[in-house]
């Protein structure tokens, strides 16, 4: 893969995901526009306080351009279990609550990504 080993693997995210809005698959549609959105923003480099009065630039002026932090594949993995974790723990309050119906969402939903797990394993 490239140095950024998350480049190849967003590819892999919107290729699918275009297939899925192609086969109108709503819950994969919505899962791998929120995985895509997670790796974006572990992507994003932290501005500090770089943002405390707003300066203007003109448009296409690269000195306000940073570059995307890279993740390795250890880090989408992880990202990827996160995100697993958090539909697991959701789906889990919602069947105490007594909601199966999004509970079930939610499992469909962690099953998904974990397809995306299991297929970094095998690469």
């Amino acid at each position: 893969m490239t140095t950024d080993e998350s480049q190849g693997f967003l590819a892999v995210l919107k290729a699918d995901l275009r297939t899925a809005m192609r086969e109108r698959k709503a819950a994969e549609v919505t899962t791998l526009r929120g995985l895509i959105s997670a790796i974006d923003n572990a992507q994003a480099v932290s501005v500090g306080d770089r943002h405390d009065k707003y300066v203007f630039h003109a448009f296409g002026d690269s000195t306000v351009e940073v570059p995307r932090r890279a993740l390795s594949r250890d880090d989408v993995r992880a990202l990827v279990e996160s995100e697993i974790q958090i539909r697991n723990d959701a789906a889990e309050d919602y069947r105490r609550l007594g909601r199966d119906d999004k509970a079930d969402e939610l499992t469909h939903e962690a099953q998904i990504l974990r397809r995306y797990l299991d297929a970094q394993s095998s690469s």
